[in-house]
């Protein structure tokens, strides 16, 4: 004997006045229940499979972390408990080499935003938070590079509020040349990785703009 859904089981008695009254406009059949149900089982398996397959997660601004240059060190260099997973911060400076080399924060990795995607893993091996800057207030690049930061996996991933301007306009210092603690460096070392792009975490002192 075939089984009928419970919650299509009507007593007969009660059917021609069901037919003639119910909106059947709005009724929702079974076909259409076990519809919606295999829809929605499909998409919370294909979700592992998504993850599984390294599909991007879309961010957008509202998904971003602002901080003024003093809630960006302090951020950077927390006090921790004894038990307290240890951080370990570095700046992120998604702008191109030449840029870098011109003057950027003490201790940032480049990882400029074109290559990002192919390099952050390595670059920013063995950190745990990250500030990533630009030039100015509401820089697109800075805000593309935490967006692209969030979307590759990265967790604590925060913007420097108004960049580099703003960095300088609190008192706080640049380096240049193409070393996070500035100057130029030798070639590649052995292991054929360039020094900026094994970083570092310095706290530049306040200085004279």
């Amino acid at each position: 004997m075939p089984t009928v859904c419970p919650y299509w089981q009507v007593p007969e008695q009660h059917l021609a006045k069901f037919s003639d009254n119910a909106d059947t406009s709005r009724m929702t059949t079974p076909l259409q229940v076990l519809g919606t149900r295999s829809v929605l089982l499909a998409a919370i398996a294909a979700a592992p499979l998504a993850a599984l397959l390294g599909c991007d997660i879309k961010t957008s601004d509202r998904d971003l972390v602002f901080l003024d240059p003093p809630s960006a060190v302090e951020k950077m260099h927390p006090r921790t408990g004894m038990f307290e997973k240890a951080v370990v911060s570095c700046w992120v400076d998604p702008r191109s080499a030449d840029d870098y080399a011109k003057g950027h924060i003490s201790g940032a990795i480049s990882a400029p935003l074109a290559e990002m995607t192919e390099t952050a893993a390595a670059r920013l091996a063995g950190h745990n938070l990250f500030v990533v800057y630009g030039d100015a207030f509401q820089d697109a690049l800075a805000k593309a590079g935490a967006k692209r930061l969030l979307e590759l996996g990265f967790k604590n991933v925060y913007v420097l509020e108004g960049g580099i301007r703003a960095w300088q306009k609190d008192g706080y210092t640049l380096v240049t040349g193409t070393e996070p603690g500035g100057g130029s460096p030798p070639k590649k070392d052995a292991a054929g990785i360039k020094p900026a792009e094994r970083g570092g975490v310095e706290v530049p002192e306040q200085g004279v703009r």
